[in-house]
Formats: structure tokens, C-alpha cells, sequence
């Protein structure tokens, strides 16, 4: 966005320009624009938009999570709170997607052990999806 950029070229500008100081508050320009206004809007599309089980959405998300964090280490904070937020926030929606959407199908042994049963094939089906989705997550983490 606009706005944003323009942020971003004004603390690129001072850290190019100026003598650096330790002290300089227009070095926290940008993590503090970060952290009060990007970091709660992709918590809340986090918390009420994303689909852990999208691969397309999943990726998304942690590309974005890649250039914000990227941009903020800029801050003298190690971790914020906004931060924290949105971290919790992600592995909170993983943890129900895993409860809610990924269920497998517990069958007598004996339905199972025929690998041609449409038990059995659904009860693979519905694993394979569950590491799937393991695989998402550990990679957006």
C-alpha cells in the first residue's frame, strides 16, 4: 500500500542519510507502524478467514508472515505482544482445523485388514488427508 511504502522509504531514508544513533525513535518508525496496525488486521484474517487446510491460503499467510517479521526485526523488542498474538492466534486455528476437520474413521480390525473395503479406503483416504495437513502446518510454523 501506499501509505505503507512511504513508511518504509521514510526509515530507509533516515538510516541511509543520518549518522546512526542508538536512540533515534524514527528507527522505530516502521516496527511500531507494524506492530499497531499490520500485525492486528493478519491476526484477525487469521483468526476469521484462513483455511489451514488450504494449501494456497496456508502458503499465503506464511509468505506474509515471512515479509512482516522480516521488516520488524528492525525493532529493539524481541517479540511483541502483537506478535505473540498472531502466533497464538495461527496455532490456535491449526489446532482446530486438526481437532474439527481432520477425522479418521476407527473400524473393526477385521473391516480394515481388507484393503479393497470401502472402510478400509476411506479410513486411508481420511489419514493421508490428516498428514497433509500436518505437513501444512509444520511448514507455516
Amino acid at each position: 500500500m501506499p501509505w505503507f511504502r512511504a513508511v518504509e522509504g521514510f526509515s530507509d531514508a533516515k538510516k541511509s542519510s543520518e549518522s546512526k544513533r542508538d536512540d533515534d525513535p524514527d528507527e522505530e518508525v516502521l516496527p511500531r507502524v507494524i506492530e499497531k496496525t499490520i500485525l492486528p488486521k493478519i491476526t484477525a484474517f487469521a483468526k476469521n478467514v484462513w483455511d489451514p487446510l488450504s494449501t494456497s491460503q496456508t502458503e499465503n499467510l506464511t509468505q506474509l508472515c515471512d515479509n512482516v517479521f522480516e521488516k520488524q526485526v528492525l525493532s529493539r523488542r524481541e517479540c511483541s505482544q502483537a506478535k505473540q498474538d498472531l502466533i497464538n492466534t495461527v496455532v490456535l486455528r491449526m489446532k482446530q482445523s486438526v481437532e474439527e476437520d481432520v477425522f479418521i474413521p476407527l473400524y473393526p480390525k477385521s473391516t480394515v485388514e481388507d484393503k479393497s473395503s470401502p472402510c478400509s479406503k476411506f479410513q486411508g483416504r481420511r489419514f493421508w488427508s490428516a498428514v497433509e495437513v500436518k505437513k501444512k502446518h509444520r511448514s507455516c510454523l
